[in-house]
């Protein structure tokens, strides 16, 4: 298993979920993934502590797909 290192909220600043890759990205195939939803805004995850609603990037490369933090929370 690779190692991961903790993504915080952008709010709150605790974790808010585990990454592999330096860009902080998770694999969105993963049974670890977070759930990532979507609505009028486009899409985001609730962080599990503050509750915030953090706005996340879909990253696809090739067959690959990925989530990560796209900016500010909105």
């Amino acid at each position: 298993m690779l190692p991961t290192h903790p993504i915080p909220c952008p709010r709150c600043g605790r974790t808010l979920y585990h990454a592999v890759s330096l860009e902080g990205g998770i694999d969105a195939g993963a049974p670890e993934c977070p759930r990532v939803e979507r609505d009028a805004q486009g899409h985001y995850m609730r962080c599990p502590h503050c509750a915030e609603r953090v706005a996340m990037q879909h990253l696809v490369t090739g067959r690959a797909e990925a989530w990560r933090i796209a900016g500010p929370t909105t």
